[in-house]
């Protein structure tokens, strides 16, 4: 009787350890967001050119009983809900099988939202520092704070805002352009063609082979302006003899504000699908603190 005891009062410590203990139930079903993004385009060519195309091969999957679409400016935003019994994860490697179907204009590439649910925030915090600029925090947040917190076991993805996005901007001089015979697309093909490393095989020397490979990646904003375009008569053409070259950022539409700070970063820490928050949470906690 003591030893039958024991044993149930055990499990049931174990079971209150296991048991997600959540503010607000998660009842909602099992859902796939597919997102794909076409810059500058208006929502009717979205909804014509990317929206439709992707909801005809998404059709038909086995387990939905719903799909939803909205077409905004340059983004196609799609959900399908399944039934409670689907396994979530079956359920996004099909429609990442049936998404290689659709015709799609060039560069337009559909992904998957993360594995989360619209009750998955579970920790929200703020960057600020009176040493750095709105920049370089964003850039730390991106690289280093956002990186960290993805390894916790249960984090689905870290959504950032706030900051500048940093940039370099090639501020064309279309007289000069001009005057050299060059034209903007050829401007863009030399500066992609530039920022890569090639491999060129092996070379013998003696009982040993060395690797021959060619680096190309751009490590200073000022080696985009060494980029050669064209000869004329020997002498090269260089990006910076028909640009300007800037270090700034992209073009944002909103800020955060955090009591009398008027521009701070801001990330959201979302909780995979299935999963217990107040372990997630525990562990975000130290590791954001460490």
């Amino acid at each position: 009787m003591l030893a039958a005891i024991a044993g149930i009062a055990a499990y049931g410590v174990v079971a209150y350890r296991d048991t997600a203990i959540e503010a607000f139930p998660d009842v909602t079903n099992i859902q796939v967001n597919v997102i794909a993004q076409m810059p500058g385009q208006a929502p009717e060519e979205i909804e014509r050119q990317v929206t439709i195309p992707l909801e005809r091969v998404l059709n038909g999957t086995p387990g939905m009983i719903q799909m939803r679409s909205e077409s905004l400016f340059g983004l196609s935003l799609i959900w399908l809900t399944f039934d409670d019994g689907t396994d979530g994860y079956r359920a996004r490697n099909i429609v990442t099988e049936k998404l290689q179907e659709a015709d799609l204009p060039d560069g337009v590439q559909p992904r998957l939202a993360p594995d989360d649910t619209p009750l998955g925030e579970i920790y929200q915090y703020h960057l600020v520092s009176d040493r750095h600029t709105p920049e370089q925090i964003r850039s730390e947040q991106e690289w280093n704070v956002s990186r960290i917190l993805r390894q916790v076991g249960g984090v689905a993805d870290v959504v950032n805002f706030g900051g500048f996005l940093k940039e370099i901007h090639v501020l064309v001089d279309p007289s000069r352009l001009l005057a050299h015979g060059l034209d903007l697309q050829s401007l863009c093909d030399a500066v992609a063609r530039t920022n890569q490393n090639v491999g060129g095989g092996f070379l013998k020397h003696g009982d040993q082979e060395l690797v021959i490979r060619g680096v190309g990646y751009l490590r200073d904003p000022h080696e985009i302006g060494e980029t050669v375009l064209k000869n004329e008569g020997g002498t090269p053409v260089t990006v910076g003899d028909v640009a300007t070259l800037v270090v700034s950022y992209m073009p944002r539409r909103g800020n955060v504000g955090y009591n009398d700070r008027l521009d701070v970063t801001e990330g959201f820490v979302l909780l995979r699908r299935a999963r217990t928050p107040r372990r997630c949470s525990r562990e975000s906690t130290k590791r954001s603190g460490s």
